[in-house]
């Protein structure tokens, strides 16, 4: 869907025209492209990245409630959600 600000590209459009067509607005003003397919193929990085995501996701859903709200006080500290800074936690452990 096309959100459009003002008449056409006097101020800005953003969205997929009709399947034809994706408007975006940048720094330069806005511009429309072609719809570009984004390729649906993964490096073993890119996999290796998404199941460790995955994973650390799990453990969330995992916690109690009594440690989810304890993550959330930690977070605090740190400007963070609960769910954040858990990630956060559990990716910088999985790297070191």
């Amino acid at each position: 869907m096309t959100k459009v600000k003002g008449p056409l590209f006097s101020l800005a459009a953003s969205g997929c025209f009709n399947g034809l067509m994706e408007f975006r607005t940048c720094g330069s003003g806005t511009i429309v492209h072609k719809i570009r397919n984004a390729s649906t193929t993964c490096s073993p990085a890119q996999k290796g990245q998404r199941d460790r995501f995955k994973a650390a996701v799990a453990g969330w859903n995992a916690l109690s409630d009594i440690e989810k709200q304890q993550w959330k006080v930690n977070a605090q500290q740190q400007h963070q959600t609960g769910y954040h800074f858990y990630l956060m936690t559990y990716a910088s452990q999985i790297i070191s």
